[in-house]
């Protein structure tokens, strides 16, 4: 069964009269966490008798890494598997180079291996000698065999340090900084409906390999390693009843006095994202991470290409390549930081006091006051032609504002 285990030690002091000081650790372990796999994963070990220990990932890379010309007799294993024979001449092979050229130049192994496996009629593996579960356990589910089970992990420990003041002569505010880092194999619960697989932010949590499920432990969705949120309410000292208010003529203190200012405000470190190869050279369920030359997690600044707003410059985008035949890219899960998020809001009231019974609630309210654009992904999919571009992918919201009047009686 799941277990969450939570321990946390706080410690708090007062600093001066309404205001303490609060310094948190929270540390939380999940085992056993529920999520999803496609246990129909290609086995790219596959091997075949009649080849010796040759297995599939090696004839694949052995067709890429030669031509006709120096092998006429083909690839032992390919030949079998498209031709069903190992005849001189090497026609398997020949055919093979054909109908996989996509493959081949994009070290899509495990693409290969899938359509192989799914093959029917006269080219299909049981026509060519082979057994059907020669590359996948289920081969009757095209669209996989997907099971749930509770072999997740997650981390969480952070330092929370938090200044507060009770509402007192007019003055209230809470501040907090939490510093904070949050690792899993997987950040989404699938409900027991879907598996993610493909190239989108989501598969990451989808095992790369059913048979080694730490290669997925890495930062989490969610993680932010830097947040700062304050809010405040400040009644300003002007009117009856203030500190610069007594004796005021009443015309001045309707004009002055009543006023209020609250708000909030936050700030956030980007959360991590994953950049793709665009193909498949580890597993036919998830595409693979991309390579990234000498790149650092916090490589990404937000640029301006061609009117365009890209996240990776074009130096960035080179250090980039497609990993190599079966093998996942260096850069892994969620290695990436997308850009920060900020915003602040603001409410501006007045109280209008008309008679004894009755008062006016005069009141401006501003979200994303200063209309800060906080982004998101950028195109995270390495042989994509739009490959690091951001554009106008956003997740604040435009500056609205509001002015409302109440009247109480």
């Amino acid at each position: 069964f799941p277990e969450i285990h939570q321990y946390a030690v706080s410690f708090q002091r007062e600093i001066f009269n309404n205001a303490v000081l609060e310094v948190n650790y929270i540390g939380k372990r999940g085992t056993n966490l529920i999520g999803g796999y496609n246990s129909n994963q290609a086995n790219l070990q596959a091997t075949d008798s009649r080849c010796g220990s040759q297995t599939f990932l090696q004839a694949f890379i052995a067709v890429q890494n030669s031509t006709t010309a120096n092998t006429p007799n083909g690839i032992c294993l390919i030949n079998y598997l498209v031709a069903g024979n190992n005849n001189p001449g090497g026609a398997g092979t020949t055919t093979f180079r054909t109908q996989f050229s996509t493959q081949l130049a994009n070290n899509g192994v495990a693409s290969a291996a899938q359509l192989l496996s799914q093959r029917t009629g006269t080219a299909s593996l049981a026509a060519n000698g082979f057994s059907q579960f020669f590359f996948q356990r289920f081969t009757q589910y095209l669209g996989g065999l997907f099971v749930i089970d509770s072999n997740d992990v997650s981390r969480y420990n952070a330092l929370e340090f938090i200044f507060k003041r009770r509402f007192n002569k007019g003055l209230g505010f809470q501040f907090g900084y939490t510093l904070s880092k949050s690792k899993d194999t997987r950040s989404f619960d699938p409900v027991f409906t879907t598996v993610s697989t493909g190239a989108t932010q989501a598969a990451s949590s989808t095992p790369f390999d059913i048979n080694d499920r730490r290669l997925n432990y890495a930062p989490s969705d969610f993680d932010r390693r830097h947040v700062f949120q304050a809010t405040y309410v400040y009644e300003l000292p002007f009117g009856k009843g203030k500190m610069f208010g007594s004796g005021i003529p009443r015309v001045l203190d309707y004009i002055a006095g009543g006023w209020q200012v609250a708000g909030n405000v936050l700030w956030t470190s980007g959360s991590p994202f994953t950049v793709y190869s665009g193909s498949n050279t580890f597993s036919n369920v998830v595409q693979s991470t991309a390579d990234c030359n000498g790149c650092t997690r916090n490589i990404g600044k937000l640029v301006q290409e061609s009117n365009t707003n890209f996240w990776f410059d074009a130096a960035t985008r080179a250090l980039f390549s497609n990993p190599a035949t079966g093998t996942n890219g260096n850069t892994g899960r969620n290695f990436f930081i997308k850009p920060r998020y900020f915003q602040t809001d603001l409410a501006v009231s007045k109280n209008v006091r008309l008679t004894e019974r009755v008062n006016l609630d005069l009141r401006l309210d501003a979200r994303n006051l200063f209309n800060t654009v906080s982004f998101d992904n950028p195109t995270a999919i390495f042989n994509a032609t739009t490959f690091g571009r951001i554009r106008d992918s956003v997740i604040s919201g435009s500056r609205k504002m509001q002015i409302s009047a109440k009247l109480n009686f």
